[in-house]
């Protein structure tokens, strides 16, 4: 009888204690930048209000469009030199109330066959929604995975839980139809827990978006 009890005090210890540690999570990143444009000025960011489009989202990952887009609001509000941003919300609900549903449609198709905003229809959401600038969020790909790392008596006691993100983000000119800016980011998160729970898509987005808007910031002096 002994030796059960002992295990069983073995196993309530464990559950105790991984328990009261909580998560342990490592974080990997890599990001990747193209040159600004020569004709662009990040310091005219500072003054002027700039919107987020509607993300594209890879086959299968459309549930997560709006979700890439809001956190992308967030992050501009939260880098090292704030923006004041439209969000998805409001950038579609203006789209839709100056009629230009059909034409943002149809730059969406174009985008989705060729890369490219098309400058005429972009120039006509850049007036409606007064801004120079627009943000074009890309959600490349986004997994979540995990498994059993330590067990007892059958119980698993530790799970690995792996997440993997990859974005890209455009900074388009809607006078010009021109690229103004772009990066590209991929992130690893990896963490053990004793918990089911999955980390929110918008807490990890939001975390490598931040991390890419850095680059367009780079030598501008924080007010």
């Amino acid at each position: 009888m002994r030796q059960p009890i002992e295990r069983m005090l073995v196993l309530s210890w464990l559950l105790l204690f991984t328990a009261c540690v909580g998560p342990l999570q490592q974080w990997g990143e890599e990001t990747t930048f193209h040159p600004k444009a020569a004709s662009f000025n990040p310091a005219t960011l500072k003054q002027e209000q700039v919107a987020v489009l509607s993300a594209m989202v890879g086959f299968g990952l459309e549930g997560y469009a709006h979700q890439a887009s809001r956190s992308l609001a967030s992050a501009l509000t939260q880098t090292r030199i704030p923006l004041k941003s439209l969000t998805i919300q409001d950038t579609l609900n203006r789209i839709n109330m100056e009629g230009l549903t059909g034409e943002y449609a149809g730059i969406v198709s174009t985008y989705v066959r060729t890369g490219i905003l098309d400058r005429v229809g972009l120039e006509k959401i850049g007036r409606a929604l007064h801004v120079t600038y627009v943000f074009q969020p890309i959600l490349a790909s986004f997994s979540q995975s995990m498994s059993g790392r330590l067990s007892i008596l059958g119980l698993r006691i530790l799970q690995t839980r792996v997440t993997a993100l990859r974005l890209t983000l455009q900074l388009w000119d809607t006078r010009t139809g021109e690229i103004v800016w772009e990066s590209s980011g991929e992130a690893t998160l990896a963490g053990e827990d004793v918990r089911e729970s999955r980390i929110p898509f918008d807490e990890i987005a939001r975390r490598l978006w931040s991390h890419m808007l850095d680059d367009l910031f780079t030598g501008l002096p924080v007010e």
